[in-house]
């Protein structure tokens, strides 16, 4: 971004990086919507973030239109808004003026939402404004293009929003986000991370069944079985039941996709995103915990621990 100059005076300047959540995704159903409702006002989560409406009454069309390319020639309407967005107030200096989240506070925040409940929010639609005397003065398209820029969720239907009890649950949480995890952990989230940003389902088992791995398994040696053992044991350990010959169908299915051998996901059925998402909770849930809980992390602080843990 040193390429950039652009002569500005910081004296009047207010600054905000935001990211939207698109209805585009998933057609709203109205029991989720009065079961668990969307935020009607400005949520704050500390460290100057919100999640509701856009600063300064800025209308979401104005940032579409900023993160997505025009075309030429080419205007259609824009059949989707946002549900709220998350919101930044930023104080940046001259080396980080023009990057959005630099620090990746707003990245994390996006990470932690998605263990408590995943959306597609992403940062496909995410800018850095500036404003100007209270008058929006310029828009810098955040990360909106290349890897992890859009979220997948494996439904047909899905409540794409957080709710108010789970907005308080991330207030909650987001302070206690431990950084320096043990090393399992942090191998862990990178891969559900990766599950997340995946839209074909085979890939994305695999990276689930990783992410299990790097928490649980501890040889090389007798993988399946190491799974089929432990995968059981976690889920217990958050509330919730796998059996064993569940943990050892999806390894199978996993080692299948990446061996080369033949298998086909491209008929999705119902039962098969059922099993995939109650496995992805036991993860979402762990991984939540261990992120959050240092007692709970230390369970996978090392190769002892874990067999202590998990026999």
């Amino acid at each position: 971004m040193g390429s950039l100059m652009v002569s500005r005076n910081l004296g009047e300047e207010i600054i905000f990086d935001v990211l939207l959540q698109s209805t585009g995704a998933f057609i709203a159903q109205y029991e989720d919507w009065q079961e668990c409702p969307p935020p009607e006002e400005d949520f704050s989560l500390g460290f100057n973030v919100w999640i509701g409406r856009l600063p300064m009454n800025i209308l979401g069309e104005t940032v579409f239109s900023a993160c997505e390319s025009p075309g030429f020639n080419f205007n259609p309407a824009r059949q989707y808004g946002y549900r709220y967005a998350f919101c930044r107030r930023v104080e940046p200096a001259s080396e980080d003026y023009y990057f959005w989240d630099k620090d990746v506070l707003l990245g994390r925040i996006l990470f932690l939402s998605r263990l408590i409940h995943p959306t597609t929010a992403s940062t496909h639609h995410s800018a850095r404004l500036y404003f100007r005397n209270g008058n929006l003065r310029t828009i810098v398209p955040g990360h909106t293009q290349g890897y992890g820029t859009h979220a997948w969720i494996v439904a047909s239907h899905w409540r794409d929003w957080l709710s108010l009890c789970e907005l308080e649950q991330l207030r909650d949480r987001l302070p206690h986000y431990n950084l320096n995890a043990p090393d399992r952990v942090k191998r862990a989230r990178k891969h559900i991370d990766h599950a997340f940003h995946s839209y074909y389902l085979d890939q994305r088992v695999a990276s689930l069944v990783t992410s299990f791995e790097s928490l649980f398994k501890v040889s090389q040696y007798q993988a399946t079985a190491q799974f089929k053992a432990r995968a059981p044991k976690l889920a217990r350990m958050v509330g919730l039941t796998l059996t064993p010959d569940e943990a050892e169908s999806l390894y199978r299915d996993r080692s299948a996709f990446v061996h080369g051998t033949a298998l086909s996901f491209t008929e999705v059925s119902d039962n098969l995103i059922e099993q995939y998402n109650r496995f992805e909770t036991v993860l979402r849930l762990s991984l939540l915990q261990a992120s959050t809980d240092t007692r709970f992390s230390e369970l996978f602080a090392s190769d002892q621990s874990v067999e202590k843990t998990f026999g």
